[in-house]
């Protein structure tokens, strides 16, 4: 059975799982598609749990971070710029994949907490009958009552500016504001449904959020298929996860340990190996001081993670 027979079943075809409205939950799409795949605990807060009303207006939550600033890491920034930008100590060389190697103070707990307040998706049919566009950013910001000065404002407008952006070379792009959709344009690129998701888990539940040096631990992994799908979170008053599939990746599994108290991550990374298209002005090349053509990457905290493939397609 062809993948896209598979999705024309499920979305025009009838199901158990269904709302009582006649729609298909989130859930019981992803099951359908993935069965193979259990939703990752992380998830979770995202998937809506109300699919029979329309958009909520809830109070705005701002997403920080590198997710906030993902159309400055694109474009290029300036050294004022940059060093306003969170986050950039997940970036590292792929000689750091290396056991034995040490990482910059990262602080994964906070990270995971930060995101705990982060809006979930919208249903599948409300997200695609809702404005979302750069033309349409007065309307949706009356309908949030978000003051066009805010910086919630700016938030939204650099999420529809970065989903409108025309793909760099050798890339797809897409930005997501459903589960179904995601789930969707992931299978469509991998070109397979037996899929994993990527991310990074943190071992000693409990844990203080705090910076930590980390050492990398023996039993480093990387996947065998080199394609992926990598999604970040956006900033908007509903869950937007901008997803792309990138040529010339890697990714990796790498099993850290605190050298303050021991505590244990097992940390998702992607590792970008032909970088020469990008911007001489990006964050990651001023961050590790090295210039475009050169393999970098970044670890996947909370909100960030990969779709990799489990076979060929």
């Amino acid at each position: 059975m062809t993948l896209f027979f598979l999705i024309s079943i499920v979305l025009f075809g009838g199901t158990s799982g269904s709302s009582s409205s006649g729609e298909m939950s989130p859930e019981a799409y992803w099951k359908r598609l993935l069965p193979r795949t259990p939703i990752p605990d992380y998830l979770q807060p995202f998937i809506p749990k109300d699919l029979t009303g329309g958009v909520q207006k809830k109070a705005y939550v701002p997403v920080l971070g590198e997710c906030k600033l993902y159309a400055a890491w694109r474009f290029g920034v300036t050294p004022e710029e940059l060093k306003a930008l969170h986050d950039t100590e997940f970036l590292f060389l792929p000689e750091n994949l290396k056991p034995g190697s040490k990482t910059k103070k990262l602080d994964f707990v906070k990270k995971e907490r930060e995101g705990r307040g982060w809006h979930a998706f919208l249903p599948r049919r409300t997200a695609e009958a809702f404005p979302f566009s750069v033309s349409k950013l007065d309307g949706i910001l009356k309908y949030f009552s978000i003051e066009p000065t805010s910086t919630a404002a700016r938030d939204m407008k650099e999420t529809l500016v970065a989903c409108e952006l025309k793909a760099n070379e050798g890339e797809s792009r897409y930005c997501a504001t459903s589960l179904e959709s995601m789930v969707d344009f992931a299978i469509s690129q991998l070109k397979t449904n037996d899929v994993r998701l990527l991310s990074t888990s943190i071992l000693d539940k409990g844990t203080a959020a705090k910076g930590r040096v980390y050492t990398v631990q023996k039993g480093v992994s990387e996947f065998p298929y080199k394609d992926s799908v990598v999604c970040h979170v956006l900033g908007y008053p509903y869950a937007v996860f901008y997803c792309h599939k990138t040529i010339n990746t890697s990714s990796h599994v790498l099993p850290l340990v605190a050298e303050e108290d021991g505590s244990r991550v097992d940390a998702g990374a992607v590792c970008h190996t032909e970088t020469s298209s990008w911007n001489p002005k990006h964050a990651t090349f001023q961050t590790l001081g090295v210039k475009p053509g050169a393999p970098i990457c970044h670890f996947l905290p909370y909100g960030h993670f990969a779709w990799v493939a489990n076979s060929a397609p």
